[in-house]
Formats: structure tokens, sequence, C-alpha cells
């Protein structure tokens, strides 16, 4: 039977209301973001020219990072509900394809099928049987190497925890073992300073306070 986190209309307008309680500034914004969004959705390729209103044109050029802040914030706003508008969508195109069967659409044919993954039943268990059915050290780790795949990386905190209770260095064995991969860019990050997780230095600043 059709289910799952059901998106109705209701939430979907609500997502779309919210940043009416987010500020004045957000709620300004929300018009002109969203006629910069429909210019863009007219343009081909992967490459867009955000300058093709004049709200985009004052975007390409400003240097006031509370007025970026701003639009980044809107946008984000309208992605969420634009994600909504689709989930609900999804969820009844499934509902009409599971009760009357695949249907063509344009290029698209949607079908209904209930997905799944496998899990492991006692983790503890199946370890313990790789190991019970290893004739020898080697056969072991060749066993463990093709479950785990190649890609394998451990949990930090387990990894740490095992070297502390072997009394060796935690930081030694990361650096012994692992490798940090960086990116070719950096990433832009947010830390909510609400959370409680949230470090002391960003709680202090105040609003367009650098650190």
């Amino acid at each position: 039977m059709f289910a799952t986190n059901i998106v109705t209309a209701v939430d979907v307008m609500k997502t779309i209301e919210k940043p009416l309680s987010l500020g004045v500034h957000m709620s300004n914004n929300l018009d002109e973001i969203l006629s910069l969004t429909k210019e863009i959705t007219y343009q081909d390729g992967d490459d867009f020219d955000i300058t093709v209103t004049e709200y985009g044109e004052e975007l390409s050029k400003t240097k006031d990072i509370e007025f970026l802040w701003i639009a980044r914030n809107t946008s984000s706003t309208v992605k969420k509900a634009s994600t909504n508008i689709k989930s609900f969508n999804d969820q009844n195109i499934a509902k009409n394809v599971e009760e009357n069967g695949p249907v063509r659409l344009g290029d698209e044919v949607f079908v209904f099928n209930k997905s799944y993954s496998w899990k492991v039943q006692d983790l503890r268990k199946f370890i313990e049987w790789i190991i019970e059915k290893s004739d020898n050290n080697e056969e072991l780790v060749e066993s463990l190497l093709a479950i785990l795949g190649q890609t394998f990386v451990p949990k930090l905190k387990g990894l740490d925890a095992f070297s502390n209770s072997k009394n060796i260095n935690p930081e030694m064995i990361r650096d012994t073992f692992l490798y940090k991969e960086w990116k070719e860019k950096a990433d832009l990050k947010s830390i909510n300073t609400n959370n409680s997780t949230a470090p002391k230095w960003a709680k202090e600043l105040g609003h367009k306070e650098r650190k």
C-alpha cells in the first residue's frame, strides 16, 4: 500500500510563506529571487547568466556580504519549497501508478516499486562467523578486504577508542593508516549559533562581526 512521509498542499504553502517570519529583508527578496529563478530556468546548458534581471545583476556586483546572505537564505527557502512541491507531486503520481499501473508521460515511464536495502541482522555474529570460517590470518585479511571494500573508512571515534584501549596515541594511528583527501575547492559551511554544539567563539560574535 502506498505510504510514507506525506507532504500535503498545506505543508507546501507553509514552506513558501515561511520567509515572512524571517524578516522584512528576506520577504522583500522573495519576489526578486522567484523572478530570477524563472529567468534562469529558460537558459540552456549548465552555465547560467545571473545578470538576466536587475536583481541578479546587483548580486553579481555587490560586495555587501549581508545582501548576499539574505539572498542565500531566501534562495534556500525557495529551494525547500520547490523540493516539497516535487515531493508532493511524486507522492500523488506514485499513488496513481500503484493503483492504475505504469504510465508514459513524455519521455518518461513511471513505475511503482518498493525499494529495499540489505541490513546486517547481528554484526557481532557476522564478524565472528567470518573469523571462524577463515583458516588463517591471510585468508581472514583477504575476506575482510573483499567484504569491506577498498573504499572502507573506519569510524574515527571507534578507531580512537581502540587505540586508547591499547595505550596507543590515537593521532599517531590516524596518521599511520589514514590520510586526508582535500577537495580542490573549499566549501562554504554555516554554524548555527543556536545549537548547543556551536563553538563558543561563534556564539560570541555579533551580527556582521568577524573573527
